[in-house]
């Protein structure tokens, strides 16, 4: 029996060293390193160390199976079990455990030869080649606090332009805590920056001027994402941007110029204005255990509302505490009672927050009610505790005070708007196999059924023309469009007008130039 025993162990033994053996960097961990991490970690990224190649993976190889297997790292917050979102950075768990057999088998390199290309970056953008770049002035700290300094820069627009959406790449990530961004058509930002000698002014709670419109943000961990080539934050031509900088106290001394990647609409034709806000806020209007304070030793729960007056169309939340915060969720309520979950962040991390992009637009009707609950602990049991012993916490600009925002990305409500899709990978799963050459791709089609009016979003994979035929079940062509625009490589978006076809089962029609036409009922 002991030798029975003894050669299972054996043959356990074996099977294990074996399947160690095959794993390997080239074909089993470098595709997920390349997909998931080398974003961030690469020359010049926010990652402070590269993972492209087998030699800076091989080093960092502890670090990458601690960081992944305690699911600290990618650092995706928002929970996946109540909402998902587009680009979602997350490692499943047969990914984790290759990467753990990896490391434990030696993390051995296997034919490099069969490993997936390195990655390639736009020079100073993880989004592509941007439209537009403005840069902040070279600034160097001298306060001992948090200071908040604003710099005037000139948009550099002689035409209105609409942005599908705004990097930001701070020179020092050590130095810079967050960036707020907004536009200034009536000069007083400049009035303002000529009464000090150096660059920027300093202002708390907002840039200081009447009638400053937020147009984009930047905080630690966030992804740029762009929006459909529809869509925008319309930019005044010849306005000034404030670009309020937050330097955290402890920064004395140190140096930033900040990059901002602009990144536009193809056209300004037909255009959806999107808008940004924090509606729920911890100002007494919203929150309603206001005022915002957590003494010390103390745990404490905060309630903010939102009371919708017109239906809206929302397009991403972006939630927002400091370091004494630990779990935040909001969703809405319709006037019938339903709910509508937005995000909820059962661990929150100060260092990586980030706005998140629903996968597609989400209808809130006129009367509901939008909420937000914040959980806040005061107590040395919190790992993000900035004070020892714990200080008393109120609201305020400071990286030790608290906040509770959520802000929000919306339009006005247009019929149909639910039905626009914003995650890429949900129109891959509803259109047939197409050939590689295949001009049109990823169409999706709403409403459908259809009244009057069809909306067609579809992605082409170069620039060409697109013409667009309606066809009976007969294979009669009963409607035909044939743009003379020439269109960008991209998604778009047609609407056509089939009110007067009478009832029944259509056929839509998409070729390009050099046809491939895409064909859906």
């Amino acid at each position: 029996m002991q030798h029975k025993i003894l050669l299972a162990l054996i043959l356990i033994a074996g099977f294990q060293q074996t399947k160690a053996q095959s794993i390997n960097w080239a074909t089993d961990v470098a595709p997920i390193l390349y997909e998931h991490c080398v974003g961030c970690h690469r020359d010049g990224g926010i990652g402070h160390f590269s993972l492209i190649g087998y030699g800076n993976a091989f080093s960092k190889r502890y670090s990458i199976q601690d960081k992944t297997g305690s699911r600290q790292m990618p650092p995706w917050k928002p929970d996946p079990a109540y909402r998902h979102f587009t680009h979602e950075n997350r490692l499943t768990n047969a990914e984790i455990q290759r990467i753990s057999d990896w490391v434990d088998a030696g993390a051995p390199s296997g034919d490099l030869g069969q490993a997936p290309p390195d990655p390639e970056f736009s020079q100073g953008s993880a989004v592509g080649e941007p439209d537009h770049i403005l840069s902040t002035p070279f600034y160097t700290v001298t306060a001992t606090e948090d200071e908040y300094r604003c710099f005037v820069i000139p948009n550099g627009l002689t035409q209105a332009a609409y942005l599908r959406g705004l990097e930001a790449i701070p020179g020092n990530h050590m130095m810079v805590h967050h960036i707020l961004i907004y536009e200034d058509t009536t000069g007083q930002a400049q009035v303002l920056d000529n009464q000090t000698p150096e660059a920027g002014y300093v202002n708390f709670g907002g840039p200081g001027v009447n009638g400053a419109r937020l147009v984009g943000a930047w905080v630690p961990g966030a992804q740029t994402v762009l929006l459909p080539p529809f869509m925008g934050v319309k930019l005044t031509p010849g306005a000034d941007l404030i670009v309020q900088m937050h330097y955290p106290a402890g920064v004395t001394g140190m140096s930033d110029v900040t990059a901002l990647n602009f990144f536009f609409t193809p056209t300004n034709q037909n255009i959806r204005a999107v808008n940004l806000a924090p509606l729920l806020n911890h100002s007494p209007f919203s929150l309603q255990n206001w005022p915002l304070s957590i003494p010390a030793n103390t745990t404490k729960n905060y309630h903010a509302t939102f009371n919708v007056p017109v239906t809206g169309s929302l397009i991403s939340v972006a939630p927002h505490m400091h370091l004494i915060g630990r779990s935040i969720t909001s969703f809405a309520v319709t006037p019938q009672g339903d709910t509508i979950p937005f995000v909820r962040i059962n661990d929150w991390d100060f260092h990586w927050q980030g706005s998140y992009t629903f996968q597609q637009v989400t209808r809130v009707p006129a009367g509901s009610k939008l909420h937000a609950y914040a959980t806040y602990d005061n107590t040395t049991d919190n790992p993000f505790q900035p004070s020892d012993p714990p200080q008393n916490v109120v609201q305020g600009e400071a990286t030790t005070d608290e906040m509770m925002l959520v802000y929000f990305a919306y339009m006005a409500y247009q019929p149909g708007d639910e039905n626009i899709v914003l995650d890429s990978t949900l129109l891959s799963t509803a259109v047939p196999e197409v050939d590689e050459n295949q001009m049109v791709r990823e169409v999706s089609v709403f409403p459908n059924p259809v009244e009057d009016r069809l909306n067609i979003q579809f992605d082409l994979t170069e620039k060409t023309k697109a013409n667009f035929r309606i066809i009976d079940a007969s294979g009669k062509i009963v409607h035909s469009i044939n743009d003379s625009e020439i269109l960008s490589p991209g998604t778009h978006r047609k609407q056509i007008d089939v009110g007067l076809l009478p009832s029944g089962a259509y056929y839509l029609e998409i070729q390009g130039a050099r046809g491939g036409a895409f064909i859906k009922k």
